[in-house]
């Protein structure tokens, strides 16, 4: 009779656990519906946002604006509506990525950019302007990386390249292109 006991009590109180996890669970849920709170709603939202992201001298490294941002406190997501992003560097020039919408990890060390993606360099005395256009890119601004596996056009004077994807060092501005990869060159003594 004593090994029963001793078998069957781990199980009950287990299930007494499991029991009042999902008491507790219904509770709080019933609390924040009486509360008005809707966990698949906005915390905050921000309009006309900036933010500005600095070396420890206080250089701007990068900044980062979006018409509107709003935060979900049930998974911690922060969606970005008309973002752009822009790296400054003194040498370099600067690069900025626009799109429709981004979403930015829980810790801001990835955003993610959805929907009409444009990528843009500025001309400088040693090349001229780039832009590129994908429907999705990925960025992860404290490594100075942006990635995307979607299909890529990227055109400067005299030039079109279509990919089906790129990995880009911002730093280094070394940029490799996968999949596929076509060029049109045109030469610049033609009319």
């Amino acid at each position: 009779m004593m090994e029963r006991f001793q078998f069957w009590l781990p199980l009950a109180v287990l299930g007494f656990l499991a029991l009042l996890t999902f008491w507790l669970e219904q509770t709080i849920q019933i609390s924040g519906e009486k509360n008005g709170a809707n966990l698949k709603e906005p915390d905050s939202i921000v309009e006309n946002f900036l933010a500005i992201s600095t070396d420890p001298a206080g250089v701007p490294r990068y900044r980062l604006s979006a018409a509107r941002l709003k935060h979900y406190s049930d998974n911690r997501a922060t969606l970005l509506e008309l973002p752009a992003l822009t790296q400054i560097h003194a040498r370099q020039g600067e690069l900025k990525v626009t799109a429709a919408q981004a979403s930015v990890s829980p810790e801001g060390e990835r955003v993610e950019f959805i929907g009409d993606v444009n990528l843009s360099r500025q001309a400088t005395t040693s090349r001229p302007a780039m832009a590129m256009r994908t429907a999705r890119l990925e960025v992860l601004p404290d490594k100075g990386l942006v990635s995307t596996r979607s299909p890529v056009t990227i055109e400067q004077t005299g030039m079109k390249v279509t990919a089906n994807g790129l990995n880009l060092s911002v730093n280094s501005r070394v940029l490799k292109l996968t999949g596929r990869v076509k060029a049109q060159i045109q030469s610049p003594h033609r009319g």
